[in-house]
């Protein structure tokens, strides 16, 4: 199966952006005029974080009384970071980063709908006088998230978006942009909305379902080929809330199940599509503010701090190569041994074994398809 076709409602290749733009231009115009109307996540404890969380006193209240979500996909450790914000609207989610950066940092805010991003731009000198910076920290541009050729290649540290990934028409050129701009090691920190199926193309291709954030939703699994397929080998889900909807909005997805998720994506060669054993280990000083007790990696993984931790490949990582993340997180041991898998390869371990032979859940094969 082709999955970016699945998703794809105008091809940048073929069409341009010029095209795409218009597509965005369409979804602006179909779109709720209550900004709140469309906002999948919430102001859940964990859906901002707490050093975050006290720096929204310093964002202007149009800015955020104009702002179509109200979680916040910040990760830790921005200070000097470069971020880019997709879909970055009237520039909340921006100007929160603009303050984790500090004025050593760099923040740019593309936003392809023009009365939004003006709200942005409205503000930007008092933003950074209120910040208290001698020179602005923020560029905003009017750009589509599929089109990024104005940013240099590998020369981003974190990108940053909130539920507006689901609203691209060419998903694949939107992974591939993300995955072009990020250095070595970079990380895509984003929240979006995820469904547990396939939505019908007769319902997913229409302008006002997607304006309302839904209708362009991925089946989780299919997000994941997409991002493997473009270089992303190892998404990780760091929280999940269920998606608010209004009954009519439910009842246009029946048996549909929406999930709204904080995505960690890690751009490094030195990932892989499976957890895979090299003996490694970590420990995590504490030392992040939000998280002094342990380091949250996705949903399942707590390392605790100061806890010598066995870990894959893909979680090793995080203190390897130009990962920012070395800074409170350090690796002990190489990759000069392989020992296979990191729960251990249950086919190859029962092969000599045609008697009670077991599944990977220790249970005897079934004569099924799954």
């Amino acid at each position: 199966m082709d999955y970016e076709a699945y998703y794809r409602h105008v091809n940048l290749e073929e069409a341009g952006p010029e095209a795409v733009q218009a597509y965005y231009d369409q979804l602006a115009a179909a779109a709720p005029t209550d900004p709140q109307a469309t906002a999948r996540t919430r102001e859940a404890d964990g859906t901002i974080p707490g050093e975050a969380k006290a720096l929204l006193f310093n964002v202007s209240a149009e800015i955020k009384n104009t702002f179509h979500e109200l979680g916040a996909p910040i990760p830790p450790l921005l200070n000097g970071c470069t971020v880019v914000d997709l879909g970055c609207g009237s520039g909340r989610d921006t100007y929160l980063a603009a303050q984790l950066v500090g004025p050593s940092g760099r923040v740019i805010g593309v936003e392809p709908n023009t009365q939004r991003l003006a709200i942005a731009q409205k503000y930007l000198s008092a933003e950074m006088k209120q910040f208290g910076y001698q020179a602005p920290n923020v560029e905003l541009v009017q750009g589509i998230p599929e089109d990024l050729s104005f940013i240099p290649d590998h020369s981003v540290d974190v990108v940053i978006s909130n539920c507006t990934f689901n609203q691209s028409p060419d998903k694949g050129a939107y992974i591939r942009e993300v995955k072009r701009i990020l250095k070595p090691e970079g990380e895509w920190y984003f929240t979006d909305v995820f469904t547990d199926r396939r939505i019908a193309p007769a319902t997913a291709a229409t302008i006002e379902r997607v304006a309302e954030r839904l209708g362009g939703a991925l089946f989780i699994e299919d997000f994941r080929r997409l991002a493997q397929a473009n270089g992303f080998h190892d998404p990780r889900y760091v929280m999940t809330w269920k998606t608010p909807l209004t009954e009519v909005e439910q009842a246009a997805y029946p048996d549909v199940a929406f999930a709204t998720i904080t995505s960690r994506l890690i751009n490094s060669e030195l990932t892989c599509d499976h957890c895979e054993d090299y003996g490694e280990e970590i420990i995590y000083d504490g030392s992040l503010p939000d998280y002094p007790d342990f380091f949250l990696f996705d949903k399942d993984i707590k390392f605790p701090a100061g806890v010598q931790c066995h870990v894959c490949d893909n979680v090793s990582v995080l203190g390897l190569g130009q990962s920012r993340y070395a800074h409170v997180i350090t690796v002990v041991g190489s990759r000069d041994q392989h020992f296979g898998d990191i729960h251990g390869d249950t086919i190859i371990k029962t092969a000599p074994d045609f008697e009670g032979v077991v599944d990977e859940d220790d249970r005897p094969i079934q004569a099924s398809c799954c």
